[in-house]
């Protein structure tokens, strides 16, 4: 399964999140996390630039990576509508690798959970840790399917400039053992099918992530439930951040 934004999915994620938008505090998060931060840093996953472009604005020199081209075309839109430039990376993180060139790599928003399998978030794991710089450092989100539940569904319509959206999202499959959910979305146009996707969401335990950062070299692994931020109750974002020797 090919986990990724598509044209529509894209424009509905731009249009629900523009750039500047917070997520349960991430943006206030990462921004605190990066300000002190000199030197080169990569955001994996960097979408429409939702928060690249305020922190480019804040002038943390910063590179963004994502093998979405929608979502990459729009996040190029959305840098030259705030007059900004960033270099912007269209590749797969499994074969993305610049050795020792940045000072903190992060993968916001569970982005991390749209890898397809655990092979490959190793990979990914490893090509970070390659791309770090000593002392470099990572934070990765993931989050648990705690309100998932098989076979429920939900419809939202949403009135774009251009475009009447309904979304129907089906929770597909759950699988306890190999640790993934499945959604299938169709987005219409009236009654008019304009796209499916199938979403694939794997989650982590937190000892199992733990030991994956160490197996792959990482040292210092902390974890941070929810930004940090008290005001939410349920556990929603779990956030892990390690250093490279």
């Amino acid at each position: 399964m090919n986990n990724k934004y598509e044209n529509y999915s894209s424009v509905l994620y731009d249009f629900t999140k523009p750039p500047g938008t917070s997520i349960d505090g991430d943006l206030e998060f990462y921004k605190n996390l990066l300000m002190p931060i000199e030197g080169k840093v990569l955001e994996a996953g960097v979408g429409n630039g939702r928060l690249l472009i305020p922190f480019l604005k804040y002038k943390i020199d910063i590179e963004g990576i994502d093998k979405s081209k929608s979502m990459l075309e729009i996040c190029n839109k959305n840098l030259a509508i705030n007059d900004l430039e960033c270099t912007l990376i269209d590749q797969d993180l499994e074969h993305f690798i610049k050795p020792e060139y940045y000072e903190f790599i992060i993968m916001p928003n569970a982005s991390f959970c749209l890898l397809e399998n655990r092979q490959i978030a190793l990979k990914v794991l490893h090509n970070f840790f390659i791309s770090l710089k000593s002392k470099g450092s990572i934070a990765i989100d993931l989050i648990l399917p705690i309100e998932f539940k098989k076979g429920s569904s939900h419809s939202m319509e949403h009135h774009l400039p251009n475009l009447n959206l309904n979304v129907k999202n089906y929770n597909q499959e759950i699988d306890w053992f190999y640790q993934y959910t499945i959604n299938k979305i169709e987005y219409y146009d009236r009654q008019t099918l304009l796209e499916t996707q199938l979403v694939k969401l794997s989650w982590y335990g937190v000892e199992e992530f733990k030991s994956m950062l160490e197996k792959i070299g990482f040292k210092e692994v902390y974890v941070i439930k929810n930004y940090n931020n008290n005001k939410l109750i349920n556990l929603k974002t779990i956030t892990f951040i390690a250093k490279k020797d």
